[in-house]
C-alpha cells in the first residue's frame, strides 16, 4: 500500500481517474488507519514527556532527546534551568550550550563528566547514558544524565529560594487569573442591570437580561468554589471521597448540560462513550464532575459560534475487571494555544508575567491539582486558530452493578431487551445476565409482540421490557400498543430507550412508564428501578413521591442580618406560596420562636454569621427549649461557607441541613420535603 500511495503522488489526474473503486476505497481506509496511528503516536509522545518530567521532579537528573548532527533537541525535562542554569529554550536550539561534552555525546556513554551551573557556579558530577532510538532518523538519541554529586548546602539554599520564587509567581498568576474571572461576570452584571433599568417596560428583555445576570452570577460562584478548593488543597484539607456512583449517569448529566450551553452559543456538542460496561465505580464523583466541567467550560468558552466541542470517553477494563482505565478526551475547534501556553498550563511551567494571559488559569490549575491527587495525568495538544485536544487519564475501581438480591427484591427477574442494533442489544443482555437477571434480547418489533404474547400465556411473563425507540420493522408506538392490547397478561413495566427529550405528555400518551436516555448504562436502570420500588412501597407520602415540592402555606422564621438578603429571601418564599417572618439575629429568632404558640412556624432558617447570637448558638438554644416542637421543627443553615468543619458544626448544633448561599429555592424546597417526609415516616412507626 505504501508503494501505491507513492505512485499516486506522481500520477496525473487522468491516471488517477482510471483507478477502480475497490482501489480507491482501500486507499481511503489505509489513510484513515494511518491518521489514527499518527494520533495514537502523538498521544504517546505527550504521555512520555510527562512521565520523564515526573521522574526527574525534585532532582538534578536530566533526560533529553536530541540529534547528533544538528544538535537540536526534541525534548528536555523542565528542570534543566534548576540543574544546569541553562534555559530550556536555549538548550532546545543547541544542546552544546549545556556543556562541551554534547559536541560528541556518543563518546561519553558510561562516563562521568562535570557540569558547572551557569548562575551559581555549582559543580555537579553526572554519569552519562546515551541510547540510540529505534524509530526515526539514525542520528536521533536519548541522553540520560544522572547527577552523582551530593547536594551541598548552597544548592539547598538555592533550591529553596527558587521554590519560593516559583510559589510567588504562581500566586501572582493565580491572583491575576482570579481577578479576571471575577471582573468579567461582574462587568456583565453591571451592564445588564443598566439595560434592565432602560427596558423595564419590555417583559421579553427583562427575562433575557435576568437570565444572563443569573449566568454571570453562576460564573462568579464557580470561581469562588475554585478558589476555596485551591486553598483547601494547598493547606492539605482536601480529602478525596471514595463512594459508589454511576459514571454513566454523571456523563449523561454533563452531556445534557453542555449540549444546552453549546446550543445557546450556536455550537455543536458531540458526546461519545465506549468501553463503559459496568459503569458503577468507586471514586469522588463531585471532584471528577468538577474537573470535567472545568475543561468543557473552557472548550465552550473559547470556541466561536458555529464551532464544535466533543467529549469522548473510553474505558478499558483490566484483566480481572476490578478496575477500568478511563480516557476523557475533550476536543474543540476554538482559539487554540501556542506551544508556550500548552507548556505553561499543562506541564508545570509557572508564568513569569502574572499579567500575561489571565482568564484561563484558575480552572486549569485546580483541575491539574485534582488529577494529581487522583493519580491521573492530563495532557494537551493545540495550535492557534485550530483548536485544542485534552486528554485526562484516570483509573477507577469497578463496583458490581447490582447483586441478584437487588433485582429480585424489586421484582425484576425476567427482562426483554428490544433493540434494532444487534450488538447493542447483546451488550445490554450480557450486562443484565451478569447482574443475575434472566435477560433476552431481540431486534424485531413483531417478534417482540409474539414473544410477550407467548410468555404471558405460559405465565412466565417479563417484568421489564426495555424498548429501543429505533426499530427496523415496526414503529415503537405500535409495539407498545400491541402489548397493552394483551389484557390477559401480567403487564410488564415498559421502559423506552431514546436519545431525544420526550415530554411527559408524549410518554404517558404512548403508554410508556419510564424513559432511559441512550447510550444505556446499567447504573441508570439501577437507579430507576430503585426509585420505582421506593414509590411502590408506600413508605413515602404522595406529595414527596411525586416530587411536587410546593411550599404553599408553610410559615418560615428566618434569621438574616443582611437587610438586602433578608428582603430577597422573603420575596422568594412568598412567591412560592409561603409566609416568612424575619429576625435580624439569632437571639431575636430565639425570642420569636419562644414567644410563639407551638405549631406557629413550620421551618426555621438560620444564617450562621450574625451579630449578638450566631446561627450555631441559636439552633442549640432552640433545641434546648422545654417544648415538643423545639425538638422536631426543621432547622436549616443558610451560609456561604462550604468548609467541612463548618458543615459538621451545623449538625452538631442541632440543625438538619446545610444550604449554600446564594439560596436556590428548589434546593430549599427539596430539603424541606425530605425532612417533613422523614418526620411523617417516623411518626407512623
Amino acid at each position: 500500500m505504501g508503494a501505491m500511495e507513492l505512485d499516486i503522488l506522481n500520477m496525473s489526474e487522468k491516471e488517477i481517474s482510471k483507478l477502480g473503486p475497490e482501489t480507491v476505497r482501500a486507499l481511503a481506509e489505509e489513510n484513515v488507519r494511518l491518521r489514527q496511528e499518527l494520533q495514537v503516536r502523538d498521544n504517546d509522545i505527550l504521555s512520555h514527556d510527562q512521565v520523564f518530567d515526573s521522574i526527574v521532579t525534585g532532582s538534578f537528573h536530566l533526560i533529553l532527546v536530541m540529534s547528533t548532527t544538528t544538535y537540536e533537541a526534541e525534548f528536555i525535562t523542565s528542570n534543566i534551568e534548576t540543574a544546569i542554569g541553562v534555559s530550556r529554550e536555549e538548550a532546545m536550539k543547541d544542546v552544546r550550550r549545556i556543556g562541551n561534552s554534547f559536541e560528541n555525546i556518543e563518546m561519553c556513554h558510561g562516563k562521568e563528566e562535570f557540569y558547572i551551573h551557569r548562575t551559581t557556579g555549582a559543580r555537579r558530577q553526572y554519569l552519562t547514558y546515551v541510547i540510540h532510538l529505534p524509530y526515526g532518523r539514525s542520528d536521533r538519541v536519548a541522553v540520560v544524565l544522572l547527577c552523582r554529586t551530593n547536594t551541598a548546602r548552597g544548592d539547598l539554599d538555592d533550591m529553596m529560594l527558587r521554590q519560593t520564587q516559583d510559589a510567588n509567581r504562581a500566586a501572582g498568576y493565580f491572583l491575576a487569573s482570579m481577578s479576571h474571572d471575577f471582573r468579567v461576570p461582574i462587568n456583565s452584571i453591571s451592564g445588564f442591570v443598566m439595560l434592565l433599568m432602560k427596558n423595564a417596560h419590555n417583559p421579553a428583555k427583562v427575562m433575557e437580561y435576568s437570565h444572563r445576570i443569573g449566568v454571570s452570577c453562576q460564573e462568579i460562584l464557580t470561581t469562588v468554589d475554585q478558589i476555596l478548593d485551591m486553598s483547601r488543597i494547598e493547606t492539605g484539607d482536601t480529602v478525596l471521597e471514595s463512594e459508589e456512583f454511576g459514571l454513566g449517569l454523571m456523563l449523561e448529566e454533563l452531556s445534557t448540560l453542555f449540549s444546552s450551553l453549546a446550543k445557546a452559543r450556536n455550537q455543536t456538542f458531540i458526546f461519545t462513550a465506549r468501553g463503559i460496561e459496568h459503569d458503577i465505580v468507586l471514586g469522588d464523583r463531585a471532584r471528577l464532575m468538577e474537573m470535567l466541567r472545568g475543561v468543557l467550560s473552557n472548550a465552550v468558552k473559547f470556541t466561536p459560534p458555529g464551532g464544535r466541542v466533543e467529549l469522548t470517553v473510553t474505558g478499558t477494563p483490566d484483566e480481572t475487571g476490578d478496575t477500568v482505565s478511563m480516557i476523557f478526551e475533550v476536543r474543540d475547534t476554538g482559539a487554540g494555544m501556542d506551544q508556550d501556553q500548552v507548556e505553561m498550563y499543562f506541564r508545570g511551567t509557572i508564568p513569569t508575567n502574572a499579567q500575561s494571559t489571565p482568564g484561563r488559569g484558575t480552572g486549569i490549575w485546580l483541575t491539574r491539582k485534582l488529577i494529581d491527587m487522583m493519580g491521573g495525568t492530563i495532557s494537551a495538544q493545540s495550535r492557534p486558530g485550530e483548536g485544542t485536544i485534552l486528554w485526562i487519564r484516570l483509573r477507577l475501581s469497578v463496583v458490581n452493578s447490582g447483586t441478584t438480591d437487588f433485582w429480585v427484591q424489586r421484582g425484576v427477574r425476567k427482562m426483554l431487551i428490544v433493540c434494532g442494533n444487534l450488538q447493542e442489544g447483546a451488550r445490554i443482555r450480557n450486562l443484565m445476565v451478569s447482574a443475575g437477571v434472566d435477560a433476552t434480547s431481540i431486534s424485531s418489533g413483531f417478534g417482540t409482540v409474539k414473544m410477550i404474547e407467548h410468555a404471558g400465556s405460559t405465565d412466565t411473563g417479563f417484568d421489564i421490557v426495555l424498548l429501543d425507540e429505533e426499530l427496523q420493522d415496526m414503529e415503537w408506538r405500535e409495539v407498545v400498543g400491541s402489548i397493552h392490547a394483551m389484557s390477559w397478561i401480567r403487564m410488564p413495566m415498559i421502559v423506552l430507550m431514546s436519545n431525544r427529550q420526550i415530554r411527559d405528555e408524549e410518554r404517558r400518551g404512548a403508554g410508556i412508564g419510564y424513559v432511559l436516555p441512550k447510550p444505556f448504562y446499567i447504573s441508570a436502570l439501577h437507579r430507576m428501578v430503585a426509585e420505582v420500588f421506593e414509590k411502590r412501597s408506600g413508605d413515602v407520602p404522595n406529595e414527596f413521591r411525586e416530587g411536587e415540592y410546593s411550599m404553599e402555606g408553610l410559615r418560615f422564621l428566618a434569621a438574616e442580618d443582611n437587610a438586602l438578603n433578608a428582603d430577597v429571601l422573603k420575596e422568594l418564599l412568598e412567591a412560592s406560596g409561603a409566609r416568612c417572618e424575619i429576625a435580624r439575629n439569632g437571639r431575636a429568632a430565639l425570642a420569636m420562636f419562644s414567644n410563639a404558640r407551638p405549631g406557629t412556624y413550620d421551618v426555621i432558617l438560620l444564617d450562621l454569621l450574625m451579630p449578638v447570637m450566631d446561627g450555631y448558638a441559636a439552633a442549640a438554644a432552640i433545641r434546648a427549649l422545654q417544648r415538643e416542637d423545639a425538638k422536631t421543627i426543621p432547622i436549616l443553615a443558610m451560609t456561604a461557607s462550604t468548609y467541612e468543619q463548618d458543615i459538621q458544626r451545623t449538625f452538631e448544633s442541632g440543625m438538619d441541613a446545610h444550604i449554600t448561599k446564594p439560596l436556590d429555592i428548589r434546593v430549599l424546597a427539596g430539603h424541606i420535603h425530605r425532612l417533613r417526609a422523614e418526620q411523617r415516616i417516623g411518626s407512623q412507626k
